[in-house]
């Protein structure tokens, strides 16, 4: 019999300092079965052409294209779904959104939402820090989350985080690395990668949430299956809009990207702007 989840998740202190320690924090079984369900089926529609994509960026692996894979064996990112009706349910889902604002308070926003499928084959993603691409700040008041859909180990590239690398609060260069997709960066600098990572390797619906200047990055898939995930950014609706040195050439690639797309001009910091999206907040009850 299944035991329906509560829509509220409290930290205990022990997890609260496992993350500002470290840069993250792994909960298990945050998510459901049937939740998790739902948001498979909905990426194969898209997969299938089957539904209107809108506004979602449809993300395909370049290495698999050119191998002639289709659907399912060729997309790997649905980038920018949080205003999808099935899929906002993940990122503006309770208990999530309770376990978020424990740590960057409660008027919060999405800033970034993606379903990411790595198909077997599928190249690594380079170690980088989500704050590269972000032109707001401060760090602190920012958070990713990121779910399991399937199980996830180091055979299918599961995510890899170098602890406590957050820490040393520094935004390190990063280059856009040819063998893997375009709008994909990471850093080169062999005195960071070169340190020891841990691999996250997780069960369906277990969540890691890590702040975005710890240092992570993912595997190739070499298992024969996929890996699917779906993930969340979130910022305090306080934080403030301006780019950092190292974002230059990145901000230069994304507004020729939103040229193309809308054919207007638009500055690195408005994209950020534009796709964002109030989350409310709904009130504890009282006991």
């Amino acid at each position: 019999m299944l035991t329906e989840l509560p829509n509220t998740y409290l930290l205990s202190e022990e997890q609260r300092q496992f993350y500002m320690d470290n840069g993250y924090l792994v909960i298990k079984g945050l998510f459901d079965f049937a939740t998790l369900y739902n948001y498979k089926q909905r990426f194969l529609q898209f997969c299938k052409g089957i539904v209107d994509r809108g506004s979602i960026l449809v993300v395909k692996e370049a290495s698999l294209k050119a191998k002639g894979k289709t659907g399912e064996e060729l997309i790997n990112k649905l980038q920018d779904i949080h205003y999808d009706d099935v899929f906002m349910t993940y990122t503006e889902h309770p208990r999530l959104i309770d376990v978020v604002t424990q740590f960057i308070g409660p008027d919060i926003l999405v800033m970034n939402s993606m379903f990411i499928n790595k198909p077997s084959g599928s190249t690594r993603h380079p170690p980088h820090q989500d704050m590269f691409y972000f032109p707001f700040g401060p760090a602190e008041k920012i958070i990713a989350a990121w779910t399991a859909i399937d199980d996830v180990n180091v055979e299918n590239g599961c995510l890899y985080v170098i602890p406590q690398s957050h820490k040393r609060n520094i935004l390190y260069p990063h280059e856009n690395i040819a063998a893997a997709n375009n709008m994909y960066h990471g850093i080169v600098d062999p005195a960071v990668t070169g340190q020891p990572p841990v691999q996250l390797e997780m069960s369906p619906g277990d969540t890691v949430f890590f702040h975005p200047l710890l240092v992570h990055g993912s595997g190739a898939n070499t298992s024969g299956r996929h890996r699917k995930c779906i993930s969340a950014h979130y910022a305090s609706a306080a934080v403030e809009f301006a780019r950092a040195a190292p974002q230059g050439a990145l901000a230069r690639e994304v507004e020729g990207v939103a040229r193309k797309i809308t054919g207007a001009r638009i500055s690195f910091e408005d994209t950020w702007r534009y796709k964002s999206k109030q989350v409310t907040v709904q009130p504890k009850s009282k006991l």
